[in-house]
């Protein structure tokens, strides 16, 4: 009786495997098990203990009834629709710069680049990103259905149905993030590496190329550096694509503002990608917003929610902002003040997310009378969110970096939901204080670029 010659070299695989592990990475891979469980402990914890009541504190504050139409109906299971393509969107975003199998460099030096099967070498990652997100989506799929049940707006059987459609869209998105991570690498024909990789796992792994593996490994360790340190602007250039449109156009002389508007139209036609993700986003949130004061009876979260891709919209074009803070203190070119200069690239965002907001409202004179604080609060977050500097040396903690970071939004996100509450209600006082709100944001970036400037002159 012969032996199977693909079933002898499997096992010289694996026992191979198990000797390089023993040497290379058996440390590595055990603190990761350890950093991988500790994570999960802390998101179970902190959704038990927030999540879950925020949520159920939500539902039960509003229209119970209305909820439960709404989520019968056409308009509910488009959102849902809509949230998973996010999800898988950003999956297939994130895994051009860094993908779900991302092994030490010992190991892709040593391991992966020795003709052993690539699916195997890897496979330990593969595991580790899958049951991820498995389980965080099968977290957020308990904590959304069981709040919905708790406030009885749904019964029981649909919190299962969420915990189950949670982790299938863990496990899917993970696949996407792999097989963006896959078409990251120029090298390979794109024919080859179609969709029908998503479920082709074995050959997907292959397809990782080990180049394409160290250039991964470095982007984690240039993310996580820049994330200890407070330097975003390493983390956004290590995130850029080369530019390949409109490279033979040639920005015009003239006046200074204008010189500097035209630039940042410029750089829009050049990075497309970040023109129609911010058009995708501001067109996502000025419909939730509209919808949301246009019915009485939607939630009030309703209103805060519309402000985060309202905001992520907004700061796909705010490019030009980013690099006049990530160079503040250098001469000026062109002889701008830093207020000068920031107000001009703020006119194209502005301007781009009015045009969106009037084409969703019909130019409504209501929709304008909530849209002009709103682009006003909006270009007065993106001033503190470019201008924010470096974290105080007193915000050592993650979780204190984290606020630090999340200042700028979460500022938009509450004051946004307040302001669009008090038009949908029509009073004027609650307007009326609203308006400070917007105009003491604002004030706070100005603030923001007047501080940042000075302390870099001196």
């Amino acid at each position: 009786m012969t032996q199977d010659p693909s079933a002898e070299l499997e096992v010289d695989d694996a026992e191979w495997l198990g000797q390089a592990d023993w040497v290379v990475g058996g440390e590595a891979a055990r603190q990761a098990r350890k950093q991988g469980l500790y994570a999960g402990y802390v998101l179970l914890l902190f959704s038990g203990i927030y999540g879950f009541p925020v949520l159920q504190a939500i539902f039960r504050t509003n229209d119970r009834g209305w909820l439960r139409e709404q989520l019968d109906s056409p308009i509910g299971v488009a959102a849902l629709v809509v949230a998973i393509g996010a999800v898988l969107g950003a999956a297939y975003w994130a895994g051009r710069f860094r993908g779900p199998v991302v092994p030490p460099l010992p190991w892709i030096d040593l391991v992966v680049s020795t003709p052993v099967d690539r699916a195997r070498a890897v496979r330990r990652w593969w595991r580790y990103a899958v049951v991820g997100g498995a389980f965080v989506g099968g977290v957020v799929g308990l904590v959304v259905g069981s709040g919905l049940a708790f406030a009885q707006v749904t019964g029981v059987v649909a919190m299962v149905v969420a915990t189950v459609l949670g982790v299938v869209v863990g496990v899917v998105g993970a696949r996407v993030w792999l097989w963006a991570q896959v078409r990251s690498w120029p090298g390979p024909d794109h024919a080859t590496t179609g969709p029908s990789l998503l479920w082709r796992l074995p050959d997907a792994l292959r397809a990782l190329h080990a180049e394409s593996l160290r250039a991964h490994s470095a982007n984690t360790s240039t993310l996580a550096g820049s994330a200890i340190t407070g330097n975003l602007r390493t983390a956004r250039l290590s995130l850029t694509r080369p530019i390949t449109h409109a490279r033979a156009v040639r920005l015009r002389a003239g006046r200074p503002f204008a010189v500097l508007v035209r630039r940042d139209v410029l750089g829009l036609r050049r990075q497309r990608v970040d023109l129609v993700a911010g058009a995708g986003f501001t067109v996502l949130g000025a419909a939730v917003l509209i919808w949301g004061m246009a019915q009485p009876a939607a939630p009030s979260f309703a209103l805060g929610l519309a402000m985060v891709p309202l905001y992520l919209g907004f700061g796909s074009w705010t490019e030009g902002l980013r690099l006049q803070a990530d160079n503040i203190g250098t001469p000026a070119l062109i002889g701008t003040g830093p207020l000068t200069e920031a107000a001009a690239h703020l006119v194209a965002p502005t301007g781009l997310a009015a045009v969106v907001l009037g084409l969703a409202g019909g130019f409504a004179p209501a929709v304008w009378a909530a849209g002009l604080p709103v682009l006003a609060l909006l270009a007065g977050g993106h001033l503190l969110a470019a201008f924010r500097g470096d974290p105080p040396a007193t915000m050592v903690t993650p979780q204190s970096r984290l606020f630090w970071y999340a200042m700028p939004s979460v500022t938009v996100v509450l004051v946004g939901a307040f302001l669009a509450q008090a038009y949908r209600t029509g009073n004027p006082a609650p307007e009326a204080f609203c308006t400070i709100l917007v105009a003491a944001v604002a004030a706070w970036g100005v603030s923001r670029v007047r501080r940042l400037t000075y302390r870099h002159r001196t």
